[in-house]
């Protein structure tokens, strides 16, 4: 019976308390060094592990104890050392510790590298080392089992609403009723995130201190590879005017914008083009609500096209897009350095050099806290 009650596991996955003895089987047997596998995938007693490997490596016995977790997070792997590091502790012989799990991240592989113990996931990865046998596999270094939704569902729209803030101010601890106050995302939702980030290990919660940043810059790079949601597109547009009128026209929107408490907002490339200039890419970029949207449409005389447009105007995802902003002069303002950077991404090749010209140039010293 493999062990179920584990307060940091509380649904250990069945697929890999099933699995796992037969990859493992199959992958000794590979070696053909290796003899007389003993596969016991039974809880040997009330604090060990959920099973144990002995085999003979040119007559020497050699054994593994395994941890399953249905997580392969850093978080789960940190609590997996330690009860696998007691029971190698009390064995007689040559004994390591591999860890069980779906998938073991690239990050938690390291965790375990360290400290000498080997692993095996459902997605082909797999390590172990002992002084005369080191066998180890590397096929994935993504989750193959996550839906895209699990993929993404941290930088969700309500979700981003939070992460903008903690990276705006990453060296800050924050405490959930704050987050809420901030941003007027539920506590239920503050906690969820807060949870996911701790667990990844892009966050520490401080005793009686709330919680903060660690390592925003993984956190930044999740949310360009998984995270990326093209902005829905109100209309794509041709406007006769440019140059220096078209400069004017479009301060006297966001003035009169401005007057009437009306969103409009400068976005992507028309940003990084006036604050972080790399690739030009022409035409001009807004994100507006309804009554802003027609504000544009009037005051820069944008005809709707379906082709060759020099104007393009986004829908945004969520209030929260409001609410991390800059100043471009005057009374322009613009969509805050992360989403800016993450239009940017989105917008093809191009778009993506620009956007990590424009990490580089803004975003990088604001996480380092720099003016």
């Amino acid at each position: 019976m493999l062990k179920m009650g584990d307060p940091m596991n509380p649904s250990l996955s069945p697929d890999i308390e099933e699995v796992w003895p037969i990859r493992l089987s199959e992958l000794l047997a590979s070696s053909p060094i290796v003899k007389d596998v003993a596969i016991e995938p039974i809880r040997l007693h009330e604090d060990g592990p959920d099973g144990e490997v002995d085999f003979l490596v040119d007559g020497e016995p050699h054994r593994l104890v395994i941890e399953c977790k249905s997580s392969g997070q850093p978080r789960y792997i940190r609590d997996a050392v330690g009860r696998l590091g007691r029971e190698i502790f009390r064995s007689h012989g040559l004994t390591r510790g591999m860890v069980a799990a779906p998938f073991i991240s690239p990050a938690s592989r390291a965790i375990l590298a360290e400290s000498g113990m080997g692993w095996i996931d459902l997605a082909g990865n797999a390590r172990i080392v002992f002084p005369r046998f080191h066998l180890e596999i590397s096929k994935a270094d993504r989750d193959p089992f996550a839906t895209k939704r699990e993929q993404r569902s941290l930088f969700f729209p309500k979700s981003a609403r939070l992460l903008k803030l903690l990276l705006h101010k990453p060296q800050k601890s924050w405490k959930v009723a704050e987050l809420v106050t901030e941003t007027g995302v539920s506590a239920g939702q503050v906690s969820n995130v807060r949870k996911a980030l701790i667990e990844r290990e892009w966050a520490h919660a401080e005793a009686g201190e709330g919680f903060r940043l660690t390592e925003p810059d993984q956190l930044l790079d999740a949310w360009r590879d998984d995270g990326i949601q093209p902005p829905q597109v109100l209309m794509r547009g041709y406007m006769l005017t440019h140059g220096r009128a078209l400069d004017a026209a479009i301060e006297e929107a966001f003035a009169e914008a401005a007057d009437q408490n009306v969103h409009v907002l400068l976005a992507s490339h028309s940003v990084a083009r006036r604050v972080a200039p790399f690739a030009r890419v022409s035409g001009e970029f807004f994100y507006a609500d309804s009554t802003g949207f027609s504000l544009l449409r009037r005051r820069l005389q944008i005809d709707p096209t379906d082709k060759g447009e020099n104007v393009t105007i986004y829908e945004a995802a969520d209030d929260g897009l409001w609410l991390e902003t800059m100043e471009l002069g005057s009374k322009i303002r613009a969509t805050g350095p992360i989403q800016t950077y993450l239009d940017l991404l989105s917008t093809g090749e191009r778009g993506r050099e620009a956007a990590e010209h424009w990490r580089t140039e803004k975003i990088t010293p604001m996480l380092r806290g720099k003016p």
